[in-house]
């Protein structure tokens, strides 16, 4: 199972001890779980040591993070193409700048500190009231204006510079880790997510499922989830758990 975090495992920005539940039910079921998430570098060195999963892929596809408790060691495996550094720092801060200069609405995602290769802009996590999503698309615009990659999630505008995203690092994770290629891998797996950032998950994986709070963008997707849940957020994680833990092998 491949899993998006805020808005999919959290409910209303918190992580509820019933997902965290479901979500220990299915690794005792002999089952993988990845995270797959827009956070940073930082929380994704917390996910992958502290939380029951195999595996996280952070900043939209940049890398993977695995702990391996028998040896106390976390893997890191870096996808991007683009090398984090000073040099990549100072693109980053030229189009913060230019951001915060036509959207002074906007913030700099609070977690921005920990990021190794992107920018997050804070457009209803800490923004009160939050912003449209048309104001979103805007700020998204001008990032892929100025060479980047842009995406769009319940609360962040993420944009970064290189061909990465979640759905090759989705790839990337199954045939290095399970030695599965793209095709096998959806036969495998199941993704569920809940934002307009989903939707590439959406388009390839059969099995896809979002959370009743996907609604409102799905007259935005061409590809939208083949599944809802009844319910939103981490109540909707839940009954997918439980459900596939019910009926599947």
């Amino acid at each position: 199972m491949f899993f998006d975090i805020d808005d999919t495992f959290t409910l209303n920005g918190r992580v509820r001890s019933t997902a965290f539940a479901a979500l220990e039910a299915w690794q005792a079921s002999g089952r993988l779980a990845v995270a797959v998430t827009g956070r940073p570098a930082g929380w994704c060195d917390h996910f992958a040591r502290m939380w029951p999963i195999h595996s996280v892929i952070g900043e939209n596809g940049a890398f993977w993070f695995s702990y391996q408790p028998d040896q106390k060691r976390l893997d890191r495996v870096f996808l991007s193409d683009t090398p984090p550094g000073e040099a990549l720092r100072a693109r980053l801060s030229e189009v913060e700048r230019s951001i915060l200069a036509q959207f002074p609405a906007v913030k700099i995602a609070s977690d921005q500190a920990y990021r190794l290769y992107d920018l997050a802009i804070d457009f209803a996590e800490d923004v009160v009231p939050p912003l449209s999503l048309l104001k979103a698309d805007r700020i998204a615009d001008q990032m892929r204006a100025m060479g980047m990659t842009a995406k769009v999630s319940s609360i962040h505008v993420n944009g970064w510079f290189g061909e990465h995203d979640k759905y090759r690092a989705c790839v990337e994770w199954l045939d290095r880790v399970l030695g599965q290629t793209e095709q096998q891998g959806h036969g495998l797996s199941v993704y569920v997510g809940d934002s307009l950032n989903d939707e590439p998950m959406f388009a390839r994986f059969p099995w896809s499922v979002g959370v009743a709070n996907v609604q409102p963008f799905l007259s935005q997707m061409t590809d939208p989830p083949a599944f809802v849940t009844p319910g939103e957020g981490a109540d909707g994680f839940c009954e997918l758990v439980e459900h596939l833990l019910r009926v599947g092998p």
